[in-house]
Order: structure tokens, then C-alpha cells, then sequence
């Protein structure tokens, strides 16, 4: 007699989460910067993402935007309102053909918005509950064009920062057994934070030098640093400093000075100066607070002997394009545009489109250093927002820079007033001189100074030339420009 077989029951189906839209992101994220925590080659710290190949690339940044879209329609109310003006959803937007489709994000725009939404905006996507959960450090930017904004980042954040701005260093040149004396007060600006936790990294020791100017000067001669960290205003000034004390920099432990917070490799007589008055080599790196605090551009060794000077973007990390001054639109390859910055290396400021705003043009070919990231030819040049314009004239500081700086006898330090007299704009350069010059001398710097300007940038200047230590000095962004026109 044959038995009946039991009936079985189904196996209840197992139903797999849905990942969130941050969820994705984060997955995204932690997928391109695993494994990453040390360099894996001597010379080239992710070699696999530093080298490949422009399609390569290209595969990588869409990947990440894919990842990225949904991510911001759902956690930044900005975003979301600026897709839903355009007509857009986040499926419209794939690829690096899309992106024009989205307006650019101005500074201007993250103000109104910030001053609508205090104290945090709603441009950013980190919540109450991720704030309180994994909350990192705030940082603003500097308010010298537009007014603060205020930027959460997540434990998320610090950990790629590290991982990305190490990166940067590594192609400088940095490795473990160098120090680094980093010449900030360590406020709430991303430069010196995102390469501080990239030293700790890379197992570099930093003599934090957040003290007055006498006790930075004690510091080189009692701990040797290697490298120094510094706005190049403030490197100059340091140099000067360690000489009024009786001691020479060129005979100093420092053999590298990497700079932020202003233009320098890229302005020849300044890059001159700092590399003459520290015997040492210079590098530079760039980026803002919205979308590369971390994972900037940098100098690379043998970018610093190309003619002109490039700087590498981040291309994995970062999409960049240039765009027209006027119209906003993209310029076409190899020409000169203002950089446009997506990012996509963040869990708390994954900006999309944001108007970084300065002058430069990029160069795509392999690199010396056998890095196929793109290159700034010539650095970055002036911030559209620094354009002054004299007498229906248009003129960057950085101009004057080069041409101050380009004359021995004159110091380190400088401004730019503008001053209204009848319709007209007055343009005076006040500079000092290195020593005491007497009258014939302070006449000879005056005309030679006066002709250099009239010849690069087609005004006619008033020079003033003050004693040495007339200027202020800072260890942050310097103050170039006084504006004193009315109505302005």
C-alpha cells in the first residue's frame, strides 16, 4: 500500500530591502575608496583610478551620477525644487551629455537660499537624524565674495577626505617620515582640516602651528619640520619673520611648502619668491568649502617643470567643466572657461553644477607623472568674483601680484585701492620697499612699477611705496583689494 505524501508547505519568500536613495550612495562611495587607506604603489597612490584610461573615466563619473541624482532629489529640498523649474527628474540626467540640462548652482543662489532656511540651508544633504548619528565637523566658507554658508560633514566625510587629499600629497612628494608644520589657527576652514587628517594618514607627523608667528619660528628650529603649510602670503611672510630673528630659511629643515587659500604655484614671481626664500619646492592646491573641500587639485612634481605650470583635477572624484563668463554655457575643449564643479566624493555636500568661478583652461593628455587626470594649464588664474573693473578695464590682483612681485627691491605685501574722484576711478598700488630705499631710488622702483602696469594691463596706476612693515600681514586670505568707489 502505498502512502500518501505529505503536502509541504511553500517556503516563505524572502524579500529583499529596498536600498534608499542614500543607502546607494553610500554603497557607491564606499565601493570606489576601498582598499585605499594606504597608497598601492610607490610612486602613485590608486594607481587603478589615477591611470586609467579617459573612457575609464568617463565610465566612473557616470556610474557615480547615476548613484548621485536620486540621492539629491530625495535629501536636498534645493535640488529637488531646481529639478522640478527645469522640468527634470533624476532619470534625466545620466551621463555628462545631460548635465547642461541643469542650470549652475551661483554662490549667490546657496546665500538666498541659507538666508531663507538658517542656519544650514537646505543645499546640503545631511539631516537632524544623520547629524546626530554620525556627525562630523561644521565648516563655512570665508565670506569674502558672498555671504557664509555653513556645511555639515559626516564621519563618512573624513574618511574620504583622508583617503582623496592623501592622494594629492602623495604626488608631491610627501611620504611617511616627513613632518609638517601647518601655520593655521585651525578654524572652520577646509584646507588645513582635510590635510590634517590626510597626514594622519599617510603616517606624516604634523607640528600643529595654530601659535603666534614668534613660536612657529622656535618651532622649525627646535622639531625640523620638512614641509611647511601655509597661504602663500603667509609662507613670505614667515621667511621674513625667520630672517628679522637672525636665522636664514634657506638653511632650514623645510624642503617642501605646499600652499592653499590662494593662487601661487601659477604666478610666477610668486612661486620665484617662496621657492628662493625657503630653498624649497612649492606646491599648491585648489578647491572651495561647497564641492571640493577635500580631494582637491594639485600640483604635481613634474607638473611644476611644464610650461606653464598644471594642475591636476580630480577626475574620479570630481566632474569639471568650464563654462562661458557670460552665458553660462559650456565652452568647447581646450578653451578658456570658468570652472563648474560637480562632486561627487561626499556624503554631506554633493553639489551638483556648482559655479566654482575661476578662469582656466584643461589640458586632457597623459601627464608626465603618468596620471591621465585632466590639467589646468597654468594653474588657476582669478576668480571671476576678484574681477575688478577700472575705468571700463577689466583686471585681476593677481596681475598686479605678478608684476609686484616681480621687482626685487619691493616687499612681499601689497593692496589695490579704487577710490572715486569726480566720475573718474583712481587706481593706486600701495607696496613697500624690501629695505629703506632713499629718493632717487623710491623714484626709480615708482616709474618702473608705474610703466610694468601700464604695459600688461593698459591702466595707469598711482604707485605709493611704504616703508617696510607698513602692511598687515595675515596668516589667512589677504586682504588685496580696498573698493572704496561710491556706490559701491
Amino acid at each position: 500500500m502505498v502512502q500518501a505524501s505529505k503536502k509541504l508547505s511553500p517556503k516563505p519568500v524572502r524579500r529583499l530591502k529596498r536600498l534608499s536613495a542614500r543607502e546607494r550612495w553610500l554603497a557607491v562611495l564606499e565601493r570606489f575608496s576601498r582598499g585605499l587607506d594606504e597608497p598601492q604603489s610607490a610612486q602613485i597612490w590608486a594607481p587603478a583610478l589615477e591611470r586609467a584610461s579617459r573612457a575609464r573615466i568617463v565610465e566612473i563619473q557616470e556610474e557615480k551620477l547615476r548613484a548621485l541624482m536620486p540621492f539629491l532629489y530625495e535629501e536636498s529640498a534645493f535640488y529637488r525644487e531646481r529639478m522640478r523649474a527645469a522640468k527634470l527628474t533624476p532619470s534625466d540626467i545620466r551621463s555628462i551629455g545631460d548635465l547642461p540640462k541643469f542650470p549652475v548652482v551661483t554662490k549667490e543662489s546657496m546665500a538666498t537660499n541659507v538666508a531663507a532656511y538658517p542656519p544650514w540651508g537646505t543645499y546640503t544633504t545631511v539631516d537632524q537624524k544623520t547629524w546626530r548619528s554620525r556627525g562630523w565637523m561644521v565648516f563655512s566658507t570665508s565670506g569674502t565674495t558672498t555671504t557664509p554658508r555653513s556645511f555639515r560633514y559626516t564621519k563618512v566625510d573624513a574618511r574620504l577626505w583622508a583617503i582623496t587629499s592623501a592622494r594629492a600629497l602623495y604626488a608631491m612628494g610627501l611620504r611617511a617620515g616627513d613632518s609638517a608644520l601647518t601655520c593655521t589657527n585651525y578654524n572652520p576652514h577646509v584646507f588645513f582640516w582635510s590635510l590634517h587628517y590626510a597626514l594622519n594618514l599617510m603616517k606624516v607627523a604634523i607640528v600643529p602651528g595654530g601659535v603666534p608667528t614668534e613660536r612657529r619660528l622656535a618651532m622649525i628650529d627646535l622639531y625640523r619640520p620638512t614641509v611647511l603649510v601655509a597661504t602663500p602670503s603667509y609662507a613670505l611672510h614667515l621667511a621674513v619673520a625667520l630672517r628679522n630673528a637672525g636665522s636664514d630659511p634657506r638653511r632650514s629643515s623645510i624642503r617642501k611648502v605646499i600652499c592653499g587659500g590662494e593662487a601661487a604655484s601659477g604666478i610666477p614671481s610668486t612661486r620665484r619668491r617662496i621657492e628662493e626664500a625657503w630653498d624649497a619646492e612649492l606646491h599648491d592646491v585648489y578647491g572651495c568649502t561647497e564641492a571640493v573641500p577635500a580631494g582637491w587639485a594639485f600640483t604635481c612634481r613634474q607638473g611644476l617643470s611644464a610650461t606653464p605650470v598644471s594642475t591636476h583635477v580630480q577626475e574620479d572624484l570630481q566632474i569639471w567643466e568650464l563654462v562661458d563668463p557670460q552665458t553660462l554655457e559650456p565652452v568647447g575643449p581646450g578653451q578658456r572657461g570658468l570652472t563648474v564643479v560637480t562632486n561627487l566624493n561626499s556624503e554631506g555636500s554633493p553639489q551638483l553644477r556648482f559655479l566654482v568661478g575661476d578662469f582656466t583652461s584643461f589640458d586632457t593628455r597623459r601627464c608626465a607623472c603618468g596620471r591621465s587626470f585632466a590639467r589646468a594649464v597654468g594653474g588657476f588664474m582669478g576668480r571671476a568674483d576678484d574681477l575688478l573693473n577700472i575705468r571700463g578695464l577689466k583686471l585681476f590682483p593677481s596681475a598686479i601680484e605678478e608684476i609686484v612681485r616681480g621687482i626685487d627691491s619691493l616687499d612681499d605685501e601689497f593692496q589695490i585701492v579704487i577710490e572715486t574722484e569726480g566720475v573718474l576711478d583712481a587706481f593706486t598700488i600701495v607696496t613697500e620697499a624690501r629695505t629703506s630705499m632713499d629718493v632717487d631710488a623710491v623714484v626709480e622702483v615708482t616709474r618702473r612699477l608705474e610703466a610694468e602696469v601700464i604695459r600688461r594691463c593698459e591702466l595707469r596706476p598711482r604707485i605709493r611705496i611704504e616703508a617696510p612693515g607698513t602692511l598687515p600681514r595675515t596668516e589667512f586670505k589677504a586682504r588685496r583689494v580696498i573698493d572704496r568707489r561710491v556706490g559701491l
